[in-house]
């Protein structure tokens, strides 16, 4: 495929552009039923419950205490965002993105809500090559993980620090050529191991 003038921008010299193209737009059901369901449906079903019985609870309460069952108002958007939320931002993502792959690295562009941005991924920081393959397949090769600290305060007053991880993935989402990007990915990151070694 010839390079398009928007991408020759963003090549180092000598970097060759590859391949191009674009993530399939829309949302399908299959983009629902993932494990985030059970946990979203759950959760909002729980905070839906809470409620309503601290409703019916605070219905005679003293001054005050009526506001109480809002606060389960962030719960029920939070489960809500699980279910319906993720796969459509993923879609509304996918639709506003456009993919690029060199002999050097792959590239994301994104522009949403008029913000533009490009994330370039050296071959180098290529740690998770895998293929999900189907009809629009999904590549991924990077698994990138965070490190998260959160403070809360114990009975007497201390601080108690909690530390956990989570797990990014990016790669080529839902691309009509998948198999074709992947194996163009596997001998660039070969290549590259055989000529470092």
């Amino acid at each position: 495929m010839a390079p398009s003038q928007g991408w020759t921008d963003f090549l180092a010299p000598g970097e060759k552009l590859l391949w191009q193209g674009r993530p399939a737009p829309g949302v399908r059901l299959g983009d629902f039923l993932t494990a985030r369901l059970p946990f979203g449906l759950i959760f909002t079903a729980f905070a839906v419950f809470w409620i309503m019985a601290t409703s019916a609870m605070t219905q005679n309460a003293s001054m005050g205490f009526e506001f109480f069952p809002l606060f389960g108002i962030p719960f029920v958007l939070l489960g809500l965002h699980q279910v319906i939320g993720a796969p459509l931002w993923d879609a509304y993502e996918r639709t506003h993105s456009w993919y690029a792959m060199s002999d050097q690295a792959a590239f994301i562009a994104t522009e949403l809500f008029g913000r533009r941005a490009l994330k370039r991924i050296p071959l180098a920081d290529m740690n998770a090559l895998e293929l999900e393959d189907g009809v629009e397949g999904t590549v991924w090769f990077k698994r990138e993980t965070q490190l998260h600290t959160s403070t809360t305060r114990t009975k007497n007053g201390l601080p108690r620090h909690r530390t956990y991880t989570s797990q990014t993935r990016i790669g080529f989402k839902r691309i009509a050529d998948a198999r074709q990007v992947y194996g163009l990915i596997a001998r660039q990151l070969s290549r590259q191991s055989q000529t470092a070694s």
